[in-house]
């Protein structure tokens, strides 16, 4: 069975590495965008052997994917350290084009998108001490942004310490709504016993009964929506939370309502299924020496089936090297993948277009024809990789 959840530590460790990376330079010969194949000439598929056994075969294959209208790849690039550029990339070639840059880290932000598409979401966590969250709107079109006021929110100012309210995430609603998730852990403080001598937590003189038999620390889930000029409360409920089976702020109802967000940290989604039998038993002697903790998972694409490593973090399962596609019998690594041992992964379709974001160090979004099997586009240094939604699609 697939597991859903990633490990807090994991996650920590995820932002940190982000901190250490190195930003690229901004000339366009350093862009870290490789040039795509061209449209109309199918590429010559690989044929070096692949790593640890497995054999790549040639044969034929299927142009590339055009490029419909709404194809386009998101992300977030560094400028420097402290500074972060939000990137619209057209698939499956064309220049990037940049939306908007903001102060702050990218490995510490997150980006959203109304339903409509005229407009964006940018969302930055704190960094340290001293730091609060910030964020900003931003004109998609005129490809300028302005600073969206988080006065009024739990965890507005400040880093949010232990015991202390955090924004989790902000994004939009079905109806284009900015909407806040903030999360309130109880580390050192303790719950009340409420009526029938059921544990509560108290919010602003109000008692919300915690969910009997769940893992971690207790505490409260808050969902916040911008009406006007301020921030109105529209749900809260007792959750828990600092632990990888916690169900944290999805208690909320209001998390159900989110349109998609591209976060600097990976999915909480494992994607693909359990490897069969055979199957696994042919992966193990293709790619010899995996850690026994992990198991083999599979992937269907509209070219095939992917496999690939489901590598433990904490109690769940990631996404990991080795990746390979099935062809005519035999397992073909894919060509040009950055992503190396132990590198978290998230997987993302789309059509017939895969989408490798790696959350390891150096980070990195990587998009493949699954057709074809030969890579599109490469981008180094790439923070919150998505596909750019359509407009009016979930």
């Amino acid at each position: 069975m697939s597991l859903l959840r990633w490990s807090r530590a994991l996650l920590a460790a995820l932002v940190l590495a982000g901190c250490k990376s190195n930003p690229p330079s901004t000339s366009p010969q350093d862009s870290g965008v490789a040039a795509a194949p061209a449209a109309d000439k199918a590429p010559t598929p690989g044929k070096e052997p692949g790593r640890h056994g497995a054999t790549g075969v040639g044969s034929e294959v299927t142009p590339p994917p055009r490029g419909a209208p709404g194809h386009a790849l998101s992300y977030l690039k560094p400028v420097d350290p402290e500074r972060c550029e939000w990137v619209r990339q057209p698939l499956p070639a064309g220049e990037p084009v940049s939306l908007f840059t903001f102060n702050a880290a990218c490995d510490q932000a997150m980006v959203s998108w109304r339903p409509d598409g005229t407009e964006g979401l940018v969302f930055s966590w704190p960094a340290g001490e001293g730091e609060g969250p910030r964020a900003w709107r931003v004109e998609l079109v005129g490809k300028a942004g302005k600073p969206l006021e988080l006065k009024g929110l739990p965890g507005s100012k400040g880093a949010g310490g232990q015991d202390r309210p955090y924004i989790e995430e902000i994004g939009f609603d079905e109806q284009g709504h900015p909407v806040a998730i903030v999360a309130d852990a109880y580390v050192t403080r303790t719950p009340k016993k409420g009526a029938g001598g059921q544990e509560v937590v108290t919010f602003e003189g109000k008692d919300y009964p915690l969910p009997e038999g769940g893992e971690g620390s207790p505490g409260l889930a808050l969902a916040y929506r911008l009406e006007g000029a301020g921030w109105k409360r529209i749900e809260a409920k007792g959750s828990h939370f600092e632990s990888d089976l916690a169900e944290g702020t999805r208690a909320l109802e209001a998390t159900k309502t989110l349109l998609p967000i591209a976060k600097s940290s990976p999915s909480v989604r494992m994607r693909g299924e359990d490897a069969p039998e055979g199957d696994a038993k042919r992966l193990d002697a293709a790619f010899p020496g995996q850690d026994e903790s992990g198991q083999w998972m599979v992937l269907a694409t509209p070219g095939g089936r992917l496999f690939f490593r489901g590598t433990l973090g904490g109690e769940f399962l990631y996404p990991s090297v080795p990746l390979a596609w099935e062809q005519e019998g035999k397992l073909v690594e894919l060509e040009g993948l950055m992503a190396k041992r132990d590198d978290v992964l998230d997987l993302q379709l789309r059509e017939g277009l895969l989408l490798i974001a790696n959350y390891g160090d150096p980070r990195s979004a990587q998009i493949w024809d699954t057709r074809a099997k030969q890579p599109l586009l490469s981008v180094e240094a790439a923070n919150a990789p998505a596909f750019w939604p359509r407009p009016g699609s979930p």
